[in-house]
């Protein structure tokens, strides 16, 4: 039945490109002619470099376009490079200092999706004195950096006062936190290097 449809089907189609020799034309007739003009004119050369761009097909049977619905599944993966940083403490003030240091630890689960694992440094709440110093390393995958740095003033009011808070900081080559005055009178100062 196809054979018989086929055989009785009249083409018409309007052929740009291929071969030089073969130029533009338009073509009447039966469905073999169509083959033939395609082989004719598909002769490729160094001189005549060609690719086929495009074509359509339809159904014999209502002439519509034939498509394709083709998808598939994939992983995409995304690679950056981030470097190390150094925070560092500095307290010479006249009083006690407490630090609260946390930060979150980037990674990627089996399916590529991010990981934040919480991490906190190990000295958080310990009543420190004056001169303290100390360098606490993050790795380049370090995310959602917050110092919070208190003093004991002393005043039965207003045991300890915050003097130093911030959240969501970027991590940078080196950050120094320094803090010094006294008890009623601190001071601080956030100082970046970053080349």
């Amino acid at each position: 039945e196809w054979k018989q449809i086929l055989d009785n089907t009249e083409v018409k189609a309007v052929i740009l490109g291929g071969d030089p020799s073969s130029g533009a034309r338009v073509v009447t007739g039966k469905v073999d002619m169509v083959e033939d003009l395609i082989q004719e004119g598909s002769r490729f050369t160094a001189d005549h470099p060609g690719l086929p761009i495009s074509y359509t097909t339809s159904f014999l049977r209502d002439n519509v376009v034939a498509t394709f619905q083709n998808s598939t599944d994939y992983v995409e993966t995304k690679v950056t490079a981030y470097r190390n940083g150094d925070l560092l403490l500095d307290h010479s003030g006249a009083y006690v200092a407490q630090y609260y240091i946390t930060w979150d630890e980037l990674s990627y689960d089996h399916q590529g999706k991010e990981v934040l694992t919480p991490k906190a440094w190990d000295r958080n709440g310990q009543d420190l004195t004056a001169h303290f110093t100390t360098r606490i390393p993050l790795k380049g995958n370090v995310r959602n950096l917050s110092v919070k740095i208190r003093e004991c003033t002393g005043l039965a009011w207003e045991w300890w006062r915050t003097v130093y808070e911030k959240t969501d900081l970027p991590l940078v080559r080196k950050r120094t936190i320094s803090i010094w005055g006294t008890t009623l009178y601190p001071q601080v100062e956030d100082k970046i290097e970053n080349d």
